[in-house]
């Protein structure tokens, strides 16, 4: 086997989650082994960040090097195209390195015992609900979309409030899905729907997920690029499969000015030593682990809304990945 080459000395700066999540595992495993295959004195940096647009900004203005971010489909090309939530300002400087795989949605859950089994419910009844949601502030893309959703169904964002209801909103699901626990919320609408406390919700009282209206589902296809999915039955106790969101796949992102060399070697890591970081996550059952398993090659390169980096397209290609 040839040795691996020897990058000069690199100087690499990172964004990934609020600092306890998947996002720093996957940069500190990225880190790791770049370390081993740089000069000595190589210096990288992991930030915090929101995982959204503090993320895509700080790649974008060059403050940082690389981020991740999901889902892969949309705010990746929105950002690039400077469309929707990233309106106003165009990025076609970013490229990807790849995406790691994750089965993940964006759905709404409300217990059983409010009588709302759908959107037109919710309008009609006009509850006054606790909603528990991811930040809702100028950074965060979920929440951007979850406020496209209410609006697709005929529900403006603040007519929550306007019912007497509030939004309790936190950068952790886990955090939201505990509160929903403990009940110091009535409603959860967020995404990492393989975490168990939504198994440990529903067991603790029936819910329902409110489907997304055909209509509904229509204008966010069309208008927005969103892609359509099913919390399959079963998946947290539900007996039907459910119209939700997809909300899948961690995103790479850099720029197109990063050298070669060094989006080749970043890109060589995900894809050679991808045994290790599914190794972190193959004790978790397939469908509660943030990371998918088994990782395939093939796979991280395609579909994902941004080109890939000529260094990263460089690498798939030589070893038979990408056409």
């Amino acid at each position: 086997m040839a040795p691996t080459p020897v990058l000069p000395r690199v100087n690499l700066t990172m964004v990934g989650d609020w600092g306890t999540a998947n996002f720093h595992t996957v940069l500190g495993w990225i880190a790791a082994h770049l370390r081993w295959r740089s000069a000595p004195r190589s210096r990288f940096v992991v930030r915090t960040g929101s995982a959204y647009r503090e993320s895509i900004e700080l790649v974008s203005c060059g403050e940082a090097d690389l981020a991740i971010t999901t889902p892969s489909h949309i705010g990746v090309r929105w950002a690039a195209e400077g469309r929707h939530f990233y309106a106003g300002l165009p990025r076609p400087q970013l490229r990807t390195l790849g995406r790691l795989p994750q089965d993940d949605r964006l759905a709404f859950a409300v217990p059983a015992s409010l009588g709302i089994r759908s959107f037109a419910e919710l309008r009609e009844r006009r509850p006054a609900l606790r909603i528990a949601t991811p930040l809702r502030d100028e950074n965060n893309l979920c929440s951007w979309v979850i406020d496209r959703v209410l609006e697709a169904h005929g529900v403006a964002p603040g007519d929550i409030e306007r019912w007497g209801g509030t939004w309790v909103d936190h950068d952790s699901p886990r955090v939201c899905l505990q509160a929903a626990l403990d009940g110091r919320v009535d409603a959860v609408f967020n995404e990492a729907i393989m975490l168990t406390l939504w198994q440990d919700w529903a067991r603790s009282r029936p819910l329902v997920f409110l489907p997304i209206e055909a209509d509904a589902m229509r204008v966010l296809e069309g208008d927005y690029g969103l892609k359509p999915a099913v919390v399959e039955a079963g998946r947290v106790l539900n007996a039907e499969a459910v119209p939700c969101l997809d909300w899948s796949h961690w995103a790479t992102i850099v720029r197109d000015d990063m050298p070669d060399e060094l989006a080749y070697a970043i890109t060589a890591i995900m894809v050679e030593e991808r045994a290790e970081l599914e190794g972190r996550f193959r004790h978790i059952p397939a469908q509660h682990s943030p990371l998918s398993y088994p990782i395939v090659p093939q796979a991280m390169c395609r579909d994902i809304g941004l080109p890939l980096h000529p260094g990263a397209a460089r690498y798939y290609r030589e070893h038979g990945h990408l056409e």
